[in-house]
Formats: structure tokens, C-alpha cells, sequence
């Protein structure tokens, strides 16, 4: 699905209603369904999306609905807007990240942002609008990108469906069409107020795909970045003996001298024996003799690894591996002191992994028996045109048209349908039924394969990085004013530049 990545890579990340059941599936039906509405019309023009509760300030309904709340390149903002723009960068940031934020860093994802510090000097509300504030300078630099263009964009069938989301959401969750829109866009949305902007971001992002496309890189393009990158895309083929230590689980002759009291002695039957350091040596030093025993055999008798990324091994053993002067029947023994062993390795070959991604139809089913709905298409037509219809008809994923995903890749698939998907014997026409979790289950049909992984990951990586620079291009001189001192960060930004500037001075004097 590289097109999509690469969409997502330079843009608010655009999450279909599938990535969202994927994430957030222990989450309240309702609230998915309702982050699932925010993702689909998202405006685009940010690399890493980012959102935050913004400080209102009490002026009367019609200023807020009216005012100016800023300014972006002379552009007036008014709080509708700014809001409308802040929960999709804010749902998209969350659903991106925010499991990570709340395992590794202790954020509650449920608080208020303004409370919460992302540095010594701004709380995650202030980075949040900082990045809303470059979300819409971008998205308004691409609006008028497109209007020079004369570029064109029927939004009629696009709103019209969104549309029809938002009804069936909203009254899943017992609300009107506007209650629904203003927990999706902010409390002063609705239809009418949001149509429109709605309306502009669907043809900014269609003309953000247009310019995407036309500076996919060029073959040579793909080559030249691979020759310079190879390590993150060639693969090896080895084989490996690991020798653990043998170390000792009570004291030996080598052991520290102790003068053990009855306390001492209570412990030590609760806890495991801690070897020597003259132990341990002892140890590794019979692992070793038994390593370099190894050596003679392992071309034959070592576990064989094969089509295997540096990305994956351990450091020592990815870098012998690796190296650029590794040639075929090479061995070695590497000493790991951190976890008391030794490997063995014989370096066999190394190259650029050429399996295909593949091209598929899924029916994804949640609770329901496959077999029946398998049964349905085997003995109508049995061909993809009704298996897509199949999948319109019954997938838990309505976002993917007759259920079709293109460019599929291994990395990070599970090894039950990687296996089925990318089996040498695989042809055109192939169905299976593929139980992945508890939860879902899948009637897969295999359309054929599509272009390497290597090839899919470089286009993105490239397309990215143009559409990243022409995004900085279009809105570097777009200023943003705020007047009325909505957004603390702008302060807090020129206060640490002002500081940089006088330390690098007194750095200089010195």
C-alpha cells in the first residue's frame, strides 16, 4: 500500500477505518467510529501531525465564531477554523503515538494538554498548537498552490459519502448530526459551518496527491539512494552455533571468599547464586574452547538463517556479517560478555531481497464463520470480479474498495499469512481462509505480486522528502500573527531563541 504510505509520510495521517479497528479495538465502539469520521477528511500539508486544547479567551458567541482567533499569511482564522483543524491533527497524533506516550512516558492521553509539560518550558498544549499553527499554514499554501494551478476537484461524491458516515455515527451514539461534529471538529461545529472546510481540505489533499505523484523518483533515483543505503535493504544468508557459558549455580573453588552470618544464609536460599568474576572467566573460557571447537562445523551443522536484515540482528553480529569485505565461507567466533556466550557464524551470501509485495482481496470478518461466506463466491462465479463484490458485501473494512490492497510486504506480517501470501507456488486466483487472531479472520484471494519491498521503501522515503521540501518551500514565508495571545508558544519560542543567541555571544567573548 505504498501509495497510501507515502500519502501519510508527508501529510496528517489519513487512518482508514481498518488501521483504526486495528488500534483501537479494546476502545468503545463509538469512539472509534467517531476518530475513524475525523481521519477520513483530514487536511493535509504536516510531516508529523500534532494537536492541542487550545486556551479560549471570554468574548461573546458571535466574536468567537467570527473574530479573528490568528492570522496565517494574512489569511484570518477564526475558532471554528482553528478548531476544525486542531482535532483531526490531535486524533491523528493520538491514534499514531499515543500508546506509546501513555506506556513509555507516563502521558495521559485523556488529560488536559495544557497541564501536561513536554519540556522544561511548554506543556504538550503549546507543542500542539505549535504544530496545528504549521498544519494550516501548509494546508493554506496548498490551496493556493492549486488555485494557480487552475487545479479542479469534484468534492460532490466524496462529501456526499462522508456525509452519510457522520448520519450512521451519529446515530449509533445517540446523537444529532451536529452534537457529533462538534465532538469530532470542536464545540462550535456544525454542518453548515464546517462544510466548507471540509469541502477545501478534500481538494487540497486531492491536489497534495497530484504534486506527489509527479515528483515520484525515477529508477536511477531508486538505484542511487539503495547504492548509498545498502545495509538498510540487502539481506544475508548465514548459519550460526551459539555456546553459552555454563556458569556455576552455587559457589565453587573460585568463588569470592564470604563471611556468611545467619542472615546471609536466609537469603542466599531465597536467591539465585551470584558467580565470581574468576568464575564467570572460568566459564566463558570453557565456552571458548568449545566455540573455537565449533568453528570447523558450523558451515554444515549451525542453525541456518536465511534472507535475514541487519536491522534485526544484534550489533556485533550485524556488523561482522555486514561488513563490506565479508566474502562467502567466512567464519568467525564473536564474544558476547553482556549475556555470557559465544557465537559461531559462517557468512554464506548477501544480497538485495527481490521478494515481490503482493497484491490482495480480503474479506475480514470479526465474529462470523467464514466457511458460508467462502462457499458463497466458490460456487457462484468464483472469479475476482465477485470476490470483490464478496468483500464489499461482508468486510469489517469498508474503506477498502472490493476489499483490495496493493503492494502488501512481510516486514511485520504475521508469519501465518506471510507464509500463505509469499509461498513461491502462489498464483493468480488463489483463496484461503487465514485465521490471524481470536478476534478476525480473513478470506484472502491473491491478486498477483507488485514491486519489491526495497523498491516500495525508497519510493516513500524520496517522495517523502520532495513533497516535505516542496511543502517548506510553498510556506516559508507565511507569518502567523496572534494578536489577541492565544498561543503561548510563540513566546515561549522567541524567549529560547533570545537565550540561544546571548549564550552562543557569551560562548564566543569567552
Amino acid at each position: 500500500m505504498s501509495k497510501k504510505e507515502t500519502e501519510n509520510r508527508n501529510t496528517e495521517k489519513v487512518m482508514t477505518k481498518y488501521d483504526l479497528k486495528m488500534q483501537r479495538r479494546a476502545e468503545a465502539k463509538a469512539k472509534e467510529k467517531k476518530e475513524k469520521l475525523i481521519s477520513t477528511i483530514v487536511s493535509v500539508a504536516i510531516v508529523v501531525a500534532l494537536a492541542a486544547l487550545v486556551i479560549s479567551i471570554p468574548v461573546s458567541k458571535h466574536m468567537t465564531l467570527n473574530g479573528t482567533y490568528i492570522t496565517v499569511a494574512d489569511q484570518k482564522i477564526n475558532k471554528v477554523e482553528y478548531d476544525f483543524h486542531y482535532y483531526q491533527v490531535k486524533a491523528n497524533y493520538l491514534a499514531q503515538y499515543g500508546s506509546m506516550l501513555s506506556a513509555y512516558m507516563g502521558l495521559d492521553i485523556e488529560s488536559n494538554f495544557d497541564n501536561e509539560m513536554y519540556s522544561e518550558t511548554m506543556t504538550w498544549g503549546d507543542y500542539f498548537d505549535e504544530m496545528t499553527v504549521a498544519s494550516i499554514k501548509r494546508t493554506k499554501a496548498l490551496a493556493i498552490e492549486a488555485e494557480k494551478a487552475g487545479f479542479t476537484y469534484d468534492t460532490t461524491q466524496e462529501y456526499a459519502d462522508m456525509m452519510k458516515d457522520v448520519e450512521e455515527a451519529a446515530k449509533a451514539e445517540n446523537l444529532s448530526v451536529n452534537g457529533y461534529l462538534q465532538e469530532c471538529y470542536g464545540p462550535l461545529a456544525t454542518v453548515k459551518r464546517v462544510e466548507n472546510l471540509i469541502k477545501s481540505n478534500m481538494v487540497t489533499t486531492a491536489y497534495y496527491n497530484q504534486v506527489m505523484e509527479s515528483k515520484a523518483p525515477t529508477a536511477e533515483d531508486l538505484e542511487a539512494y539503495y547504492a548509498e543505503n545498502k545495509d538498510s535493504y540487502d539481506v544475508v544468508d548465514y548459519r550460526i552455533t551459539t555456546i553459552e557459558a555454563e556458569l556455576p549455580t552455587e559457589p565453587t573453588e573460585l568463588a569470592d571468599p564470604v563471611e556468611e552470618t545467619a542472615e546471609d544464609a536466609e537469603e542466599t536460599e531465597e536467591t539465585a547464586y551470584q558467580p565470581s568474576e574468576a568464575e564467570i572467566a572460568k566459564a566463558m573460557a570453557d565456552a571458548k574452547v568449545l566455540a573455537d571447537a565449533a568453528v570447523a562445523k558450523v558451515k554444515t551443522e549451525g542453525t541456518s538463517s536465511e534472507c535475514v536484515k541487519k536491522a534485526t540482528m544484534t550489533t556485533m553480529i550485524g556488523d561482522w556479517l555486514f561488513d563490506a569485505s565479508r566474502k562467502a565461507g567466512d567464519t568467525t567466533v564473536l564474544e558476547d560478555t553482556n549475556a555470557k556466550k559465544y557465537y559461531v557464524l559462517a557468512f554464506e551470501k548477501r544480497y538485495r531481497d527481490e521478494t515481490p509485495s503482493a497484491d490482495v482481496r480480503v474479506v475480514m470478518l470479526e465474529d462470523e464463520d467464514p466457511q458460508p461466506i467462502y462457499d458463497e463466491w466458490k460456487n457462484g462465479a468464483a472469479t475476482e470480479e465477485s470476490f470483490a463484490e464478496l468483500c464489499d458485501k461482508y468486510s469489517a473494512d469498508t474503506t477498502a474498495d472490493g476489499g483490495f490492497y496493493e503492494q502488501i510486504t512481510k516486514t511485520g506480517m504475521q508469519d501465518v499469512l506471510s507464509d500463505w501470501l509469499f509461498d513461491e507456488k502462489r498464483t493468480k486466483g488463489d483463496t484461503e481462509i487465514i485465521k490471524l487472531t481470536d478476534a478476525y479472520t480473513y478470506i484472502v484471494y491473491y491478486v498477483g505480486p507488485n514491486k519489491p519491498e526495497w523498491e516500495i521503501n525508497i519510493n516513500n522515503i524520496l517522495t517523502g522528502e520532495a513533497m516535505e521540501e516542496y511543502l517548506e518551500e510553498i510556506s516559508k514565508d507565511y507569518t502567523v500573527e496572534d494578536p489577541k495571545g492565544n498561543l503561548d508558544y510563540i513566546e515561549i519560542r522567541e524567549k529560547e531563541a533570545a537565550d540561544a543567541a546571548a549564550a552562543e555571544s557569551a560562548s564566543t567573548e569567552e
